[in-house]
């Protein structure tokens, strides 16, 4: 064999064995590749995290009234741009940051993608959600952080219907099937609502009301007979989505006002002037007003130190005569007024529900009231008092309900989401007398005529007739003008000769009663004519 010959063999030789080893290496990448794409991993993705929906008392949804859509998303999609393009801001960095990792997510959009499979979920709440005061909120984490979320956390995280999808996943990150799944949180599998006692009409209106006029305060609508809520409102509203934003704003928009302790004012008059009367004092026993009165050498005044002259009980109530009622408190009454405030719950948390309840508030120990310009102090709604509008309302309640005291309430019920029947009732009629109905009647009668002819005639309804109270507070705080800040209150019951709801206004920093609760009071009789 010459030289040449054998060169070309080895040549030839080498190449057919570079041949048969990339041949083999490729059969091991596809192999491989064909490995790894049956290499099939599922993932669970939570859609709906199944927080049981809330209701007022006709099963009207507050909580979940509109819905949100979401999309699973791989780093692999051919269409991520549209994706992105449907993104709000928020979500647009979170997108990026999961693309990166490589992960399959579930992600908001604002509107479905066109051939893209999309999911409907509800949303907890709106950016101005009805009842949000009472409702509060939740955290990232859907634990209830406020008010009725937090209140009933366990039986809402537990009951409703959860929605999860079980996505296939091959081994390079692709979508190759998805299969939804429902499961009910609770070990009974039945799916619950929550109803509240509110009335979504009532809550509407009052806010609409309160968006107008009340920027700083609260309404508070009660039914007469049971004692249960029918609205609660407190402003500034805030939006549940953002409560991050609320923390900067004025007026402390996260705190439910209603629930919390403010100075009364003469709001509390009709209260001292049902002790009087349960106690022998005579109503119609005339006064003399000089517009002044001294206790221990203090001086106490009457608004704008106006006299009032001669007056009676129902009169020293229509012109809202402090004189009148210090004079006749100080006259040994401290055993007499203290009983009465622990009667109607002054100075005590009022339970609305189980875990949900109003500020204590403050009312004088009867040692203190021993001291006679503490007690002439309380008669006009001043000194050591500290009153949310809750206790105002149910307290004004005991003249609409012939002397009996009801406590009041927010929660109606658990039920099952299928059948609204009753699986947990959270609401019985809970009352106790605290007057006799003869003294009931009497002032009640003297708050129509504060209504028609007295310091609320700017709270009288348009139909029908009302009785309620005025109440305008020294607080001894002042604003950037060196002027103080007054709680303007007005609490009253409609309609007045069947008397259906109570209804309690306050105004943070309101100014004078008459002039900025008082006519509040009266839009929302107004508008409670046409529900009657």
């Amino acid at each position: 064999m010459t030289e040449k010959r054998l060169v070309v063999l080895l040549v030839t030789f080498a190449l057919f064995v570079f041949v048969i080893q990339l041949n083999m290496v490729y059969i091991n990448v596809s192999d491989i590749y064909a490995k790894e794409i049956k290499k099939t991993q599922t993932r669970e993705h939570a859609v709906d995290d199944g927080r049981a929906v809330i209701t007022d008392c006709n099963f009207e949804k507050i909580t979940n009234t509109t819905s949100v859509y979401k999309t699973l998303v791989t780093a692999y999609d051919d269409d991520l741009q549209q994706v992105f393009n449907v993104l709000n801001e928020k979500d647009k960095q979170n997108f990026e940051k999961n693309i990166n990792s490589g992960k399959c997510f579930l992600s908001n959009i604002e509107y479905p993608v066109e051939d893209r499979r999309f999911y409907s979920v509800a949303q907890r709440y709106t950016d101005f959600n009805i009842a949000q005061h009472l409702i509060g909120y939740t955290d990232m984490e859907g634990n209830g952080i406020a008010g009725i979320e937090k209140a009933f956390d366990a039986q809402l995280k537990n009951g409703g219907t959860a929605r999860y999808l079980q996505t296939d996943i091959n081994g390079y990150g692709q979508i190759t099937g998805v299969t939804e799944t429902e499961r009910v949180n609770n070990d009974t599998a039945t799916p619950i609502v929550l109803s509240l006692t509110t009335d979504n009409t009532i809550q509407r209106l009052c806010e609409g009301i309160a968006k107008e006029y009340i920027p700083d305060g609260s309404i508070v609508v009660m039914e007469t007979k049971t004692g249960q809520i029918k609205a609660m409102v407190s402003t500034p509203f805030y939006s549940a989505n953002n409560v991050a934003e609320a923390l900067t704003m004025e007026n402390s928009p996260l705190v439910n006002k209603a629930l919390q302790s403010y100075e009364p004012g003469s709001v509390i008059k009709p209260l001292w002037a049902a002790v009087l009367l349960e106690n022998g004092f005579d109503a119609d026993k005339k006064y003399n007003c000089k517009g002044w009165t001294q206790v221990n050498g203090h001086t106490y005044r009457c608004n704008n130190s106006k006299a009032h002259g001669e007056i009676n009980m129902e009169q020293a109530l229509v012109v809202s005569c402090n004189c009148y009622f210090i004079d006749a408190a100080v006259q040994d009454k401290a055993f007499l007024y203290s009983q009465m405030s622990k009667a109607v719950g002054f100075g005590e948390r009022i339970s609305l529900a189980d875990g949900y309840s109003t500020a204590q508030g403050n009312f004088p120990s009867f040692e203190e009231l021993e001291n006679s310009g503490q007690l002439a102090s309380i008669s006009f709604g001043q000194g050591k008092m500290l009153m949310t509008p809750v206790h105002i309302a149910a307290y004004m309640n005991i003249f609409a309900n012939d002397g009996v005291y009801v406590y009041p309430q927010v929660a109606k019920g658990i039920y099952n989401a299928d059948t609204f029947e009753m699986i947990t009732p959270l609401c019985s009629l809970n009352e106790k007398r605290v007057v006799n109905d003869t003294t009931a009647q009497k002032i009640k009668y003297m708050l129509q005529s504060v209504v028609i002819d007295g310091a609320g005639g700017r709270a009288e309804p348009r139909h029908l007739y009302a009785g309620g109270k005025t109440g305008t507070a020294q607080t001894g705080r002042y604003n950037g003008n060196g002027t103080e800040i007054l709680n303007a209150w007005f609490c009253g019951f409609y309609p007045f000769d069947n008397p259906q709801y109570t209804i309690c206004v306050m105004l943070n920093n309101g100014g004078e009663s008459s002039y900025s609760a008082a006519p509040v009071f009266k839009k929302i009789c107004d508008s409670l004519y046409y529900t009657l």
